[in-house]
């Protein structure tokens, strides 16, 4: 029986054929060798490794997720034995799906420090949360009001639900190109239009700080019996400050999933789900099914430590972030050519935009005649600044308790020194430059396609690829989604345009990535 074995006198770049295995006697050195074959070089790398490393080599300046900033916020405890603390569901560490020991008593905790009935923990981040909240609320032919810019995981929820979405456009910031929230009246009038509608999916905030009125949206659902499913993957930290934007949780939402490792001091993928007045057995009967079976022990040890770092010092810690984001703000804001979004922008009551998140900051780069793409490459290779992203004609900046003076310092100078380097010409000369501008964004987020079937229909009926230039008036079978700002332009069971596919076209061409099966839009699926 012909087998390989390693051979150990050349290490284990090379292999020994045998042609039996009973030559291989316990105590004796293989007698018969075949061949040897030297292993593959490109084997000798280790590409994603690498560049991982090469990354935290250069020791950016760090305003992107995760909240932690590579691990500044951790103890060192935690951080040191992470590889030991990485176990599987044994009777000292609890089991995910069916808890009874520590994980349970977790769960409890966050519950009570969030004000909520029941919370659970995420091992797949937001995204996990959203499908859970949809499943556990939502039956096949159930419609429910969603916002266009929500994540593309709600989308995958309404698909695995059978939902009928029925889109309401959120409100836009023109100058910056971004997308807000939901006016109340937007809400009571779509409810007018939709009686039957079940819930409402809300952001609170956006990808950029901004809120809805959402006690208003609150008492809206209240009054008319509707459930609120709050995506609050960024807010995980409102709770916690008064001067920050008021929670869902608090407003009354009915589900409310937050990402710790956004904001707070979780590793990548920590999320919670929070319910009120839900029934906690189906909540878990859907989670079980999407949750995996071997969950990340130092995941869900994060959001424990988290969640105690925010009550017993929350206060103090949120506090100084929000201090040092206004600085940051104040003397970005001083730059010539530069404009932050910040509360004189905020539309008053009842508005798409009620409220900010201060340690978000969103600073606005047209003027300098530079794409936000632009500045963000500038950043990183230039001055080691790495933002969390550069959309058409902005950049964003995600403030933690993970920041500290220096990082805010480096980031300032950084943007000093390009605007006062940035390329010249008059004002219409740098608006004819490039179409990367407000403008392109602000087209594509006014779109709000007619639908033709539902996202769960669409998504598994038969498809096809077709050339992206002559997909006007098939339907998509496929979410298509520029990023930023990732609110999706087309979903599965909308009809595509001719309006659509050039505002597509103009965002790509901007240099805009494109989530979508061809990233490069030369094709588009479609229902056949």
């Amino acid at each position: 029986m012909p087998g390989v074995v390693w051979d150990s006198l050349h290490g284990v770049d090379r292999v020994a054929y045998v042609s039996d295995f009973a030559q291989c006697v316990p105590g004796t050195r293989i007698a018969v060798l075949v061949e040897s074959i030297p292993m593959n070089p490109k084997h000798a790398s280790a590409p994603l490794l690498e560049s991982i490393l090469g990354f935290v080599d250069r020791e950016q300046a760090p305003f992107y997720s995760p909240g932690h900033k590579g691990g500044r916020t951790f103890p060192r405890e935690f951080t040191s034995r992470l590889a030991e603390m990485d176990l599987n569901n044994l009777p000292d560490t609890d089991t995910l799906h069916c808890p009874t020991g520590g994980i349970l008593a977790a769960q409890e905790l966050l519950a009570d420090a969030y004000g909520v009935d029941h919370s659970y923990l995420l091992v797949g981040g937001s995204t996990a949360g959203n499908i859970a909240a949809l499943m556990t609320t939502l039956s096949p032919g159930d419609s429910v009001l969603v916002q266009r810019n929500a994540h593309k995981s709600v989308i995958a929820g309404i698909i695995h639900s059978g939902a009928r979405p029925v889109w309401l456009a959120p409100a836009i910031e023109e100058r910056f190109g971004l997308a807000l929230g939901l006016a109340t009246k937007q809400v009571e009038d779509a409810l007018d239009a939709e009686p039957g509608a079940k819930a409402l999916v809300a952001l609170n905030p956006t990808y950029f700080g901004t809120t809805p009125d959402i006690a208003q949206l609150g008492r809206v659902c209240r009054d008319r019996g509707l459930l609120l499913l709050a995506d609050e993957a960024h807010g995980p930290h409102f709770h916690f400050h008064d001067e920050l934007p008021l929670a869902a949780e608090d407003a009354g939402a009915d589900t409310v999933v937050q990402s710790i490792h956004k904001i707070l001091s979780g590793l990548s993928q920590a999320a919670v789900l929070h319910t009120r007045g839900l029934d906690p057995a189906r909540v878990q009967k859907v989670l079980q099914l999407i949750q995996t079976t071997s969950p990340s022990f130092p995941i869900m040890a994060s959001i424990d430590f988290a969640r105690r770092q925010m009550v017993v010092d929350g206060a103090r810690l949120l506090g100084d972030a929000l201090a040092l984001a206004r600085r940051g703000r104040r003397e970005l804001a001083a730059i010539p050519g530069l404009e932050v979004l910040g509360r004189e922008h905020v539309t008053g009551p009842s508005s798409g935009f009620f409220d900010l998140d201060e340690t978000k900051i969103v600073v606005r780069v047209e003027e300098l005649g530079l794409t936000g793409y632009e500045v963000q490459r500038i950043l990183n290779r230039d001055f080691g600044v790495q933002p969390e992203l550069g959309g058409t004609s902005h950049v964003l900046f995600i403030l933690t308790i993970g920041n500290d003076d220096r990082d805010v310092d480096r980031m300032v100078a950084a943007m000093r020194s390009i605007a006062s380097n940035a390329r010249g010409g008059s004002r219409a000369e740098r608006a004819s430059s490039a179409p990367a501008t407000a403008a392109v964004s602000n087209a594509l987020l006014a779109i709000v396609p007619k639908v033709e079937m539902t996202p769960r229909d669409a998504f598994y009926a038969k498809s096809r690829a077709i050339d992206f230039a002559s997909a006007a008036g098939h339907v998509c079978a496929e979410v298509v989604t520029p990023y930023p700002p990732g609110i999706p332009t087309l979903m599965p069971g909308e009809r595509i345009t001719r309006e659509i596919l050039t505002e597509l076209a103009r965002v790509r061409d901007a240099g805009c990535p494109i989530s979508s099966s061809d990233p490069t839009l030369g094709a588009l699926r479609v229902v056949s």
